[in-house]
């Protein structure tokens, strides 16, 4: 509603002259009228005598322009302060013939709030019971109570592909993790073993003492082996003198030769020449000189110390031969010859005696049948070959050439 009264009910005011009715009412003017005895109301002023107007004075030409200052950014715009409550009374109607009023609200009357603080206290009057009943009342008369149900289809399934998941994840994580160990994991070379001629098989025994050693040796023997090849013997470890073939058999022969002995070095295998398999013996030696008087020093008895690796041979049937003698008497009844077998002479001394075979010396052990049971030589002054026969010990000796030359 237009709390202004309408303009044509304001007297119009001649040109030239200022209007003589005041009809705002102000603070001031209501003390002025108080001082002077009289009561403030909103009655016309009693009209004045009317004032000249004045006259008209020429504003002086405006002095040139000066340029414009730089702009400043424009201030940040200001939030209106919200509007006043509407009165709940609506506004007199302002009169035609009366001066404008400006109708100033009464300010209106706050309602009560009310709080849960107030409520609360309220509760506890009308039913006096304590805070803890109160306020569990309040819970649950504003927490739903939940009916329980049992698990839907839907969350079964969620949880089914979850653990799955989960499982997948734990075993994919498992694999990528040992591969990675085996990645990273150092290689170990398995051990080297020491063989100074080429050779067709390798066989690995074991054996922790001299007869432990032996029986294994000669259970290898008793296995096809091609005709002229060679079969290495080895143990798990045949790079170190402890686990070595040639001392853990641990020979009775003398010191100064086993003391002159590479063990790591040497090595101990089977030839097949003739079609029959035998040991030898492929040894380092550190000085030909102090091995060779050894060797001739233990040549008595070394037939015997090394019988269970180079037998004798089996006794062959020798033929017996008789000579006879024939004593004639003539009679005239009977004629009588008497017959009397002669002994074979004496077998010759076995002991070793010297040979040449490939260009090379060596020793050689015969039965008594001529047939050799051990022989040795060496190949050069560090390498000394203990075989069983001339056959074997060719063998060796051209393998040793071929595989040093290579």
């Amino acid at each position: 509603m237009d709390i202004f009264p309408d303009k044509s009910s304001i007297p119009a005011v001649p040109s030239g002259t200022e209007p003589s009715n005041k009809y705002i009412r102000t603070f001031a003017g209501d003390m002025e009228t108080l001082k002077k005895g009289g009561m403030p109301d909103l009655k016309p002023l009693v009209p004045s005598a009317p004032v000249p107007a004045k006259e008209v004075v020429k504003a002086p030409e405006p002095l040139p322009a000066k340029p414009p200052a730089p702009k400043e950014p424009p201030p940040l715009p200001v939030k209106p302060p919200p509007p006043p409550l509407p009165s709940r009374e609506p506004p007199a109607p302002a009169r035609p013939s009366e001066p404008l009023l400006v109708h100033t609200p009464e300010p209106s009357k706050p309602f009560p709030l009310e709080t849960y603080a107030n409520d609360f206290l309220q509760k506890i009057k009308k039913t006096h019971a304590s805070t803890v009943t109160v306020l569990a009342a309040e819970q649950d008369a504003g927490t739903p109570q939940k009916v329980s149900e049992g698990p839907s289809r839907s969350s079964v399934i969620s949880v089914v592909a979850g653990v799955t998941l989960l499982l997948l994840g734990v075993a994919g994580a498992y694999i990528g993790y040992t591969r990675y160990l085996t990645k990273i994991q150092p290689i170990v070379l398995a051990p080297a073993v020491f063989t100074p001629i080429f050779v067709d098989e390798k066989e690995k025994i074991s054996g922790t003492d001299a007869t432990t050693m032996t029986q294994a040796i000669n259970e290898s023997m008793t296995r096809t082996l091609a005709s002229n090849a060679v079969r290495l013997l080895y143990t798990e470890v045949s790079t170190t003198t402890d686990t070595n073939i040639f001392s853990v058999l641990k020979l009775p022969a003398p010191g100064v030769f086993l003391r002159n002995v590479n063990a790591d070095q040497s090595i101990v295998g089977i030839v097949n020449t003739g079609g029959t398999p035998s040991l030898f013996f492929i040894l380092s030696v550190a000085s030909y000189p102090n091995t060779f008087s050894g060797m001739l020093s233990w040549e008595p008895k070394m037939p015997s110390d090394l019988s269970a690796f180079f037998p004798p041979y089996p006794a062959s049937i020798a033929p017996v031969i008789v000579v006879a003698t024939t004593t004639a008497t003539t009679t005239a009844k009977t004629k009588k010859a008497t017959t009397t077998p002669s002994l074979p002479p004496p077998p010759p001394a076995l002991s070793f005696h010297d040979e040449l075979l490939n260009n090379h010396d060596v020793r050689i052990y015969r039965d008594a049948e001529g047939r050799s049971v051990l022989v040795y030589g060496y190949w050069n002054n560090a390498t000394l070959v203990i075989a069983r026969d001339p056959g074997a010990f060719t063998e060796l000796l051209s393998r040793l050439a071929t595989y040093h030359t290579q």
